[in-house]
């Protein structure tokens, strides 16, 4: 394979992640978290319901050592056929729930998405292996950036369709709609994930054996610096985000329709950052975008938190724009430490059991955050303390601890390294200063060229 083009029929894997994308965008994302609410869901169950995915996660320590026998193909589609199957109970529950009590119905929720999660947790710890043995390394950035577009598109249109339907259509019809939506995009898939190209020959079980021990990967410097920064990423940042959704409903009072418009809109801007990075993420590096990443929480936790006490303005338009440009820092953040994270471990002998292990210490400390949240959300909803002339609520205590937070994140992004990476000050200069300085002589060159 020519180390710097991507494989013949690898266009299989984008719409594979297009299908799935509107599928778990409605049957993981904000569609289900709302259809819970419906039902009267407390905060810690939200919590739960976001939690099962990466907690099931952990299933990959007993996959990964036996993940190149098995076959990523044949584990993928072992796995995403029986998860597929489950989505047409998730699409049956809101009109069995007009039958059923509430308390009833969110058990049903809880086990159904249970079983979902299981199997994806088998069956996911192929994907990331599979993907990295037939992309070359030079292309990695290039091929992310193109997969993240797809999925992105996909998340619009996912995301629109279910506003719209949720929009002109009230109970729980609607849901059962959006959720046989996410069923039928499973299925189409699965199509497209029987194509995707066969994997790169890899070293045999044996050599895999000698050098897979879990306690030697926790050894390797590189990995385990970049593993820490994204547990801690996932911890404080990625696993609050179920809790804005409310904030906006509750607090804000945007309609569901409209936070799905929105959500679709963040997606959107999220494609267009990837379009911006494509060329330049392989050749500067994964470092300095998640400098920038991390500015931004920085800012947009703050935001919240103002937004919470009254600080900020018009909160109906604020709270949009807030949520329209975390999608667009988000897919910076996730493209660039899938990145650094396939080209630090990618080239390993063990290298299924490093993204298994990273997923799994990653995803466990994500499936455990957002019920703790939900707690803390839950303990301190009614609190009232006064600072001054200031009084926090309880969204503002928990935006404020949140942001607060971000200075552990910080530590560990300084010992994040990659070989070859600019820094993130360099890109801020150029995103800032030599880019619109280079744009602005271009349209004066353009001026003075017709006069």
């Amino acid at each position: 394979m020519d180390s710097e083009t991507l494989p013949p029929r690898i266009h299989n894997a984008f719409l594979f992640q297009a299908f799935n994308a509107v599928s778990w965008q409605i049957c993981l994302g904000s569609p289900l978290i709302l259809f819970a609410r419906e039902l009267g869901a407390p905060a810690v169950v939200l919590g739960l319901l976001v939690g099962l995915a990466p907690l099931t996660s952990s299933l990959q320590l007993l996959v990964a050592p036996h993940t190149e026998r098995i076959g990523y193909r044949r584990l993928m589609l072992s796995g995403w056929s029986a998860r597929v199957v489950m989505l047409i109970f998730l699409a049956l529950l809101p009109l069995a729930a007009l039958y059923m009590p509430a308390p009833t119905t969110i058990s049903a929720l809880i086990a159904i998405m249970l079983i979902f999660t299981t199997m994806r947790g088998i069956a996911t710890c192929a994907w990331m292996p599979w993907v990295t043995s037939i992309v070359p390394r030079a292309m990695r950035g290039s091929y992310l950036s193109r997969d993240r577009t797809y999925i992105g598109i996909a998340s619009v249109a996912a995301l629109t369709a279910s506003g719209i339907i949720l929009f002109d259509h009230s109970g729980l019809h609607a849901f059962a709609i959006v959720f046989a939506l996410s069923f039928v995009s499973g299925a189409m898939s699965l199509y497209f994930l029987k194509r995707i190209p066969e994997p790169a020959h890899r070293a045999q079980p044996h050599e895999l054996i000698l050098r897979a021990r879990w306690r030697d990967l926790l050894r390797d410097g590189a990995f385990v610096r970049l593993l820490i920064f994204s547990a801690t990423v996932q911890l404080f940042v990625l696993s609050t985000a179920a809790f804005v959704t409310v904030f906006v409903r509750e607090e804000v009072g945007l309609t569901d329709g409209s936070i799905l418009w929105i959500t679709a809109i963040a997606a959107l801007a999220g494609t267009v950052a990837l379009r911006l990075i494509r060329s330049r993420i392989d050749r500067l590096g994964s470092r300095p975008f998640l400098g920038l990443v991390f500015l931004w929480w920085a800012g947009y936790y703050l935001a919240w938190f103002m937004l919470a006490t009254n600080l900020a303005g018009d909160r109906q338009l604020l709270a949009p724009m807030l949520m329209i440009a975390a999608g667009f820092f988000a897919s910076i953040y996730e493209l660039s430490l899938t990145r650094l994270l396939m080209n630090t471990a990618g080239d390993r002998p063990a290298m299924t059991q490093y993204f298994a292990l990273q997923s799994v210490i990653v995803s466990v400390l994500a499936g455990l955050s957002p019920i703790l949240w939900g707690w803390l959300l839950d303990t301190v909803q009614t609190t009232a303390l006064t600072v001054g002339h200031l009084t926090l609520n309880g969204y503002a205590l928990f935006f404020g601890f949140q942001w607060l937070m971000l200075s552990v994140v910080l530590l560990a992004l300084m010992l994040v390294k990659e070989g070859n990476a600019t820094r993130t000050s360099t890109l801020l200069y150029h995103v800032l200063v030599t880019g619109p300085s280079h744009r602005l002589a271009a349209i004066t060159h353009r001026g003075h060229f017709h006069q």
